[in-house]
C-alpha cells in the first residue's frame, strides 16, 4: 500500500471543518483556494468512524452504488454512515486525500463530482481544476442540526501528465516534492 492508506499519521489527510468553517491537514488548518481533483480515484460507499479508532471503509465497486450497510449488530451498522474519498493535490498542502462521513462535506462533495461528471466525458485524460469558493451554512436533520456546505467551481480542465499521482510521486522525499520547478509548472 502507498502512503495515504497505511499510516495512523492523519498528515496525509485533509479535512473540511464545518464546525469553524475551515480546513485541516493533519493538524494544521490550511488555506484552500484550488485544487486538481484525481478523478481516478474517487470512491463512495459506507465509512464507521469511531473516536480514538481508525476509520473503517467499505468502498461500493460503483461511484454512487450503495450496498448494503456493514454490521452485524443494529449498533455497528448504524455507526456506519455514507462517505467519500478523493484525492486532491494543491500548491500550499501537496497531494493529501480528502473523505467524510460529515453531511456538510457529502453534499458539498456530491454537487463537485456532479459537475466533475458532467465534463468528463470531453475533457479525457484531464483533471479537473477546482475552486473552493466558500460555504454555506444549513439546517440539517429533524432535531435542526447545524452544518456548513462547502462550495465548488470547476474552473478548467489540465493535462495531467506531470500530475500523475503514482506510488512513486507520493513516496518521493520530501525535498523531491519541494522542488521550485515543479511549483512552476502548477497550473494555478
Amino acid at each position: 500500500m502507498g502512503i495515504l492508506f497505511n499510516s495512523e499519521d492523519n498528515s496525509y489527510f485533509v479535512r473540511f471543518m464545518a464546525s469553524t468553517n475551515s480546513w485541516k491537514a493533519g493538524d494544521e488548518e490550511v488555506d484552500i483556494k484550488k485544487f486538481l481533483v484525481d478523478t481516478e480515484s474517487i470512491r463512495t460507499g459506507w465509512g464507521c468512524i469511531q473516536l480514538g479508532l481508525a476509520p473503517i471503509w467499505h468502498w461500493s465497486d460503483k461511484v454512487g452504488v450503495w450496498e448494503k450497510r456493514p454490521g452485524d449488530t443494529e449498533e455497528e451498522m448504524m455507526s456506519c454512515k455514507m462517505g467519500f474519498r478523493v484525492d486532491i493535490f494543491g500548491k500550499g498542502f501537496g497531494i493529501r486525500t480528502w473523505s467524510s462521513t460529515g453531511t456538510g462535506a457529502r453534499e458539498g462533495f456530491e454537487n463537485m463530482y456532479v459537475n466533475i461528471l458532467a465534463g468528463l466525458a470531453e475533457n479525457k485524460g484531464k483533471m479537473p481544476v477546482v475552486e473552493y469558493t466558500g460555504s454555506i451554512a444549513k439546517t440539517v436533520g429533524t432535531k435542526g442540526g447545524a452544518t456548513r456546505v462547502p462550495q465548488f467551481k470547476i474552473e478548467r480542465w489540465v493535462e495531467t501528465a506531470e500530475f500523475d499521482i503514482t506510488d512513486e510521486v507520493l513516496n518521493a522525499e520530501p525535498e523531491v516534492a519541494a522542488d521550485t520547478d515543479f511549483d512552476d509548472d502548477i497550473p494555478f
